[in-house]
């Protein structure tokens, strides 16, 4: 068995920057973000200020000596699609002075069905922004509004098709599996519904409960009507099997693609590359180093642009550090060879995991040999429980 993933990404860097505004925050989304109705809304526009001056100082704020080469940009939320193309202007303005640039980056934008139809989303466009995100969650009307999401399934179809009659041509969708009262009918009917618009590439999440929300306390009431645990697993097999007979490459645990359509940005995080992450809540990498930013929009406000990120990494010899890379590499489903692990991990991986490793193959949870480690099909449907031996 030997590694077959194919590069979907340079050594160059990533970006991510964080919008937290939404119209409506959704009962089972843990992200950092704030719906219309709270008053933190109100500091957009000094958000927006806070979050140009941390770019203008990414030099200093990780001590480097020239400004960061990077070829993909990734703006989530939050809803960014609802900053509007002069807010996104400024951002990218900003982004091409503290950071040098390649010509043709991925850009990616996150947008939600029901601000997709607007007319300002081909200026967006026009911008330079050249794959979008596109939440849709589920085409089931009675899903969707468990789900706590503004747009409906009609919503969605036209909000695509927009999309496609704009000139969009690198699509990704978005949807969840293993929602209330979901079966696996409803599911194999999202599905052929998203496969009806042939959108580039494919994320699809087995919904996890987090807690401190809504959905967490509803569980924890007993008021949650989730599938069972043989049902998620048959919808996340019909998934598989499904997106393969559509000609999609299984690439990342939650990632589908067409040819050549990888996520460029995301398969950074599963490989050893940089990524400086700004806006309140970012989690990235530089130079080896994990750090984040104050999950609390007055601390956010209140930092000076240039203080380095909170909670630096432990070194590459914590027991936990090497337990993140595995769980990292083996997201990538088509494999990944050991040398690559080991430079990364600073040490003989194979030596260090051994034990670990015999009893996951006997198991059949992985497959490797001494050039390469991938998650068996099983492995993949219990990737959690997998991980959980590294650590």
């Amino acid at each position: 068995m030997s590694a077959s993933c194919p590069e979907t990404t340079s050594a160059w860097a990533g970006v991510y920057v964080h919008w937290p505004f939404c119209e409506r925050k959704c009962p089972y989304c843990d992200f950092y973000t704030f719906g219309r109705e709270h008053p933190y809304n109100q500091y957009a526009e000094p958000y927006l200020a806070s979050l140009i001056a941390e770019i203008g100082a990414v030099q200093t704020r990780f001590g480097l000596e020239e400004p960061p080469r990077a070829d993909t940009v990734y703006f989530g939320g939050g809803t960014p699609s609802l900053m509007g193309p002069a807010v996104l202007d400024r951002l990218l303005a900003a982004l091409e002075q503290a950071f040098r640039l390649e010509g043709g980056a991925e850009v990616t934008l996150e947008v939600n069905p029901t601000t997709a139809e607007a007319a300002a989303l081909g200026d967006i466009l026009a911008l330079g922004v050249n794959r979008l995100s596109v939440g849709c969650q589920s085409f089931n009307d009675r899903l969707l509004r468990e789900l706590g999401r503004l747009h409906d399934a009609a919503t969605t179809r036209r909000a695509l098709a927009h999309i496609r009659e704009i000139g969009a041509m690198n699509i990704s969708l978005d949807l969840i599996f293993g929602a209330p009262t979901q079966t696996i009918a409803d599911f194999e009917a999202d599905l052929e519904a998203a496969l009806e618009f042939g959108p580039e590439h494919f994320s699809a999440y087995n919904l996890t409960i987090h807690a401190g929300t809504p959905y967490h306390r509803r569980r924890r009431e007993g008021k949650l009507d989730l599938p069972g645990e043989e049902t998620q697993t048959a919808m996340f097999e019909l998934l598989m099997d499904r997106l393969a007979t559509a000609g999609y490459e299984h690439y990342e645990i939650s990632n589908w693609a067409r040819p050549g359509f990888q996520s460029r940005h995301n398969s950074k995080y599963w490989r050893d590359c940089d990524v400086f992450s700004l806006g309140a809540s970012a989690h990235g990498v530089v130079e080896g180093r994990r750090g984040h930013n104050p999950r609390d929009l007055k601390g956010y406000l209140a930092r000076a642009p240039e203080a380095p990120p909170e909670a630096e990494l432990a070194s590459n010899g914590d027991r936990s550090r090497r337990g993140e890379i595995m769980m990292l590499a083996l997201r990538r489903v088509c494999g990944v060879g050991w040398p690559e692990i080991d430079a990364w991990m600073g040490t003989d991986a194979r030596g260090f995991y051994q034990p670990e490793l015999d009893r996951l193959g006997d198991q059949g949870l992985i497959d490797w040999d001494d050039a390469s480690i991938r998650l068996t099909r099983r492995g993949i449907l219990l990737a959690d429980s997998v991980v959980e031996r590294f650590f």
